[in-house]
């Protein structure tokens, strides 16, 4: 299990959980975008010297959520864009979160990272969505909306079309 880090605080705190449990649990170090408007300079050198931690497997949870806008959203893509380096500096997986952004979060993932792998959790996009970010070469973390009736039944959908591209990805494998 990895206990995500969504603050310098609490990636401290998820650093400290997954001690608990050693091999068994594991941590992310980020700032999510909600999160974003508390960062300063001492950020990323904070997030740098988290993730030397053993228990420390990725940079996020980081990205964009135009949807709720809890932090402006040029601090958003500043801080991303910060975390995007970080994690190709460190070459550790980026742990992502999108909502209603994804013009702007191909646009800075595309310009800066390289070579880590990502996976975006709890995605509740559309297929036009889904598309971009397989073609970005993303892993996708379905949520728990798949399940709720009331504003998950497209997710049902776009499960079978993740489905067929894995299939078709490992046929070529």
């Amino acid at each position: 299990m990895v206990v995500t880090g969504t603050s310098v605080a609490a990636s401290e705190e998820a650093i400290r959980i997954a001690r608990e449990y050693p091999g068994q649990m594991f941590a992310t170090a980020g700032v999510h975008p909600h999160d974003s408007r508390n960062c300063t300079q001492a950020t990323i050198p904070e997030l740098r010297r988290l993730a030397t931690n053993k228990e420390v497997v990725a940079i996020g949870e980081c990205g964009l959520d135009f949807n709720r806008d809890f932090s402006p959203r040029p601090e958003q893509e500043k801080w991303f864009e910060a975390q995007v380096v970080l994690a190709e500096e460190l070459q550790l997986p980026l742990f992502l979160h999108e909502r209603d952004a994804r013009e702007r979060f191909c646009e800075i993932l595309g310009a800066t990272r390289r070579s880590v792998p990502a996976v975006i959790h709890c995605f509740t996009g559309s297929d036009e969505d889904l598309n971009a970010y397989l073609d970005m070469g993303l892993h996708i973390g379905i949520t728990g909306w798949i399940c709720d009736e009331r504003r998950g039944t497209h997710l049902a959908v776009t499960a079978r079309i993740m489905d067929r591209t894995n299939r078709a990805y490992l046929k070529r494998c």
